[in-house]
């Protein structure tokens, strides 16, 4: 009797123990499936956050896990939140990585492998069991798992698991091999789609830089020569220039620069640009530099969104022997007689765009076959030396006054040349845009 009893409960033991074995055996496959179906959803999520939050669900869904944290680095910390549905709710912040974990995370980039409690003993750890204790009780988890993408540690996920549901190895680390490979795919489309935005950004400012070149980089009118360039610091400049050329053989030029740089920069001056060539060329030509200054300064200033450029007008009328200019916050300009003794075109007043209603004073010199003059701005004189020493208004005035009496293409190659020398191989800082106005010593046959 007691033998019959004893077998029968052997029997109902070894029944139960297949049983289980049978329901581990087919669990198996269903986890993988979950897992599949977890690699493909997740691939199609957008950012790191929404894949962490899933990645959470996900563990709770497919592996009864009690608990999901996602730890990321945010301004330089790496802090933690629960993700998925759970305890404290889905993002509740948990804090803060301790300060004694933080060697950790430099640590998990070669070390990639998940981290069990169970395991801490190992000598694999090290110095680093203490941390990595540390975070999991910070984290309330049992298991971590880095999530590396390109030699980075992009985020940490910690698990606490079920009591109730054994989860092997190996399934932890094809769920976090999948979690680091969608975390991945999303950085790449968010790389992707930010370069692809610059691309556009690049290209929509290089177009509207083109619109800021002169057609012709060199020119004449009557006894008035004159050649120009602009040398662009990064993709896109914004600085330009303008010759108008009037009747009676004057000759009106406008250079100026942007406050800003990129797309920004470039639309700006190019508003500046269009405007000109609309208030110069337009019904009811604005030939008068101060009126076309406070026009191009009106055209800029707005309440809520102003903005700024800083601009010289100059109109060179050889039959009167004068120059007539006025300056909205430029370089000043220097003169050079054919003598060699040099000069500058002084005065200035506020940047386009500061006022609506900006009023800029009309300075006028003599003007005498042999002058030379020289516009810039101050992308010339800022750029630097491979020690950082700024080309100066010395080393220009030096080559200008050596100039005198030379056609506007050669005083131009001198003074680019002279700058560029200084540089060297150093790149320039800021955009520059130079332009030579000439006087002939003789009236053309």
């Amino acid at each position: 009797m007691i033998v019959g009893i004893a077998l029968a409960v052997v029997l109902v033991v070894v029944w139960a123990l297949v049983a289980f074995l049978r329901s581990q055996r087919d669990a198996q496959p269903a986890v993988h499936w979950a897992l599949v179906e977890f690699a493909e959803q997740s691939l199609e999520l957008g950012s790191v956050v929404e894949i962490l939050g899933f990645a959470g669900e996900a563990a709770r869904v497919v592996f009864a896990a009690e608990r999901a944290v996602a730890i990321l680095p945010i301004d330089g910390e790496w802090e933690a939140s629960l993700v998925g549905a759970g305890d404290g709710g889905e993002g509740a912040v948990v804090g803060r990585a301790p300060a004694g974990a933080k060697g950790l995370f430099g640590w998990l980039k070669h070390n990639r492998g998940v981290i069990l409690t169970e395991e801490l003993g190992e000598a694999r750890f090290g110095a680093m069991r203490q941390p990595a204790r540390q975070l999991m009780e910070f984290a309330g988890c049992d298991a971590i798992m880095p999530l590396v993408d390109r030699q980075e540690v992009i985020a940490v996920l910690g698990l606490r698991r079920s009591r109730k549901v054994h989860v092997d190895r190996g399934i932890l680390e094809l769920f976090q091999e999948q979690t680091a490979t969608a975390c991945g795919n999303a950085r790449l489309h968010v790389e992707a789609s930010h370069a692809f935005s610059l691309a556009r950004e690049v290209s929509l400012a290089s177009a509207f830089h083109d619109s800021l070149v002169a057609a012709a980089r060199s020119g004449e009118a009557g006894v008035l020569g004159w050649a120009g360039d602009v040398e662009v610091a990064g993709e896109a400049g914004s600085d330009f220039w303008s010759v108008y050329t009037l009747t009676g053989g004057r000759v009106l030029m406008v250079v100026g620069d942007s406050v800003g740089a990129g797309l920004a920069g470039s639309m700006t001056s190019a508003v500046v640009k269009s405007a000109c060539d609309l208030l110069v060329t337009g019904d009811k030509p604005i030939e008068d530099p101060a009126a076309l200054l406070s026009m191009l300064s009106r055209a800029l200033s707005h309440a809520s969104a102003p903005v700024h450029a800083r601009t010289f007008a100059a109109l060179f009328d050889p039959g009167r022997g004068i120059v007539r200019y006025a300056n909205a916050g430029g370089q000043l300009p220097y003169q050079v007689r054919g003598s060699g003794e040099l000069g500058v075109l002084a005065g200035s007043g506020p940047m386009l765009g500061d006022a609506f209603e900006s009023g800029y004073r009309l300075y006028e010199v003599p003007l005498a076959p042999g002058d030379a003059f020289v516009l810039y701005t101050d992308g010339l004189v800022r750029a630097e030396d491979p020690h950082r020493n700024a080309y100066g208004d010395r080393r220009l005035q030096k080559v200008i006054a050596t100039q005198g009496g030379k056609p506007a293409g050669d005083i131009l190659a001198a003074v680019l040349d002279a700058e560029r020398k200084h540089r060297g191989d150093r790149p320039l800082g800021d955009d520059a845009a130079v332009v030579v106005v000439t006087v002939a010593t003789s009236t053309p046959a």
